[in-house]
């Protein structure tokens, strides 16, 4: 089996409460999602949970655009060391 690249930082509709007038009802949620690489056990590989971290609000023009510039931004930092 191959390794495959994981990616901390995805971008994926999702579900929550919002304000719920008819706009924010029907539209699409977008949100940057976090997962954790998933990291082998004696019993095999462990299962992660995704969750979604940032949520983009509907008043932006293009909610699908900002939040993956914002998980590309986070994907090519996330591993930079800070402490240097």
């Amino acid at each position: 089996m191959k390794d495959e690249a994981h990616t901390t930082w995805t971008v994926s509709t999702t579900a929550y409460l919002r304000n719920l007038d008819r706009d924010d009802l029907r539209g699409e949620c977008v949100a940057v999602h976090y997962q954790s690489p998933p990291r082998k056990t004696e019993r095999g590989t462990s299962i992660g949970l995704t969750m979604p971290v940032l949520i983009v609000s509907l008043y932006s023009a293009e909610p699908r655009a900002v939040a993956d510039r914002v998980a590309a931004i986070l994907n090519k930092h996330w591993d930079d060391d800070h402490d240097a």
